[in-house]
């Protein structure tokens, strides 16, 4: 059978309608009916609505209005809540990659003591990262009493659930030459994981380490409206008393944070690239 050519758009190269046509397969024309249904009823209980939207500029506007200009004097308070967010990142993350470490060694499918273990281990890491930051908060300001010990209890379990993961994946993805070399050199596999695979995601490692040290702090302030210390619960307050101005004293304290935190973890990065 004698196929069906023609020029593209650009005239450059031929298209073969042919080949085109057999990619139409039935199995794909149902996934793409699929995916539309699937987007239209999401959209749909979603209530987006773009009419909503705009109508609500003139509201936004409003806020914008009683936010601005910010309390200046109001910064000098809100230090402490500040070096107390940035604290509680510090801490939740240090906890939370450190303890990482073992979890993807037995979350880790070619590394793991037993399937059991690393099924047990994975379903664990699934529960920390599962549930949300501030959910984790609730149950600890619960447990351990309102202040930043609770800040840094949830966030650094759920650091663990996204790092452990993280991690025991790319454990998985590791060259095995060096990890059978120590297996034929009759290391356990915990030393085999610490010397052979260890060292090929340390970079991945302090990664997502920095990562989650940026992301903790912006979450730090998440966290602090249901009371766990730090800029989360000054800016609660200021918006529950209606002095706007001093929540976007509150914001801008924030945003200078992860804007310091951010170009320092570009700085390790580089020199730890050299």
């Amino acid at each position: 059978m004698r196929e069906t050519k023609t020029l593209d758009q650009a005239g450059q190269r031929p298209v073969d309608i042919d080949r085109l046509r057999r990619r139409i397969t039935p199995g794909r024309v149902t996934v793409a009916v699929a995916a539309v249904i699937l987007y239209w009823w999401v959209f749909a209980d979603t209530e987006i609505s773009a009419r909503d939207f705009i109508d609500g500029f003139p509201a936004m506007g409003k806020l914008l209005a009683l936010m601005f200009p910010p309390d200046w004097a109001a910064m000098t308070r809100f230090l402490g809540p500040a070096i107390e967010t940035f604290q509680i990142g510090v801490t939740a993350t240090l906890l939370g990659a450190v303890l990482a470490i073992p979890t993807a060694y037995l979350g880790a499918r070619n590394l793991s003591p037993h399937p059991i273990v690393c099924s047990v281990t994975r379903s664990i890491l699934a529960v920390f990262r599962g549930v949300s930051e501030i959910v984790w908060a609730l149950i600890f300001v619960v447990a351990v009493g309102l202040g930043p010990f609770a800040g840094v209890l949830a966030l650094a379990l759920f650091t663990i659930g996204m790092i452990g993961k993280l991690l025991s994946e790319a454990v998985e993805a590791v060259d095995p030459g060096p990890l059978e070399v120590l297996r034929a050199a009759g290391a356990g596999e915990w030393r085999v994981f610490l010397y052979g695979a260890w060292p090929q995601i340390l970079p991945t490692f302090i990664s997502y380490s920095l990562y989650y040290w940026d992301s903790n702090t912006r979450q730090a302030t998440v966290v602090g409206f249901v009371g766990a210390g730090g800029l989360g619960y000054t800016l609660f307050t200021s918006i529950n008393a209606y002095r706007f101005e001093q929540a976007t004293a509150a914001l801008i304290l924030m945003v200078l944070i992860i804007v310091v935190i951010d170009r320092f973890c570009l700085f390790l990065r580089r020199r730890l690239d050299r």
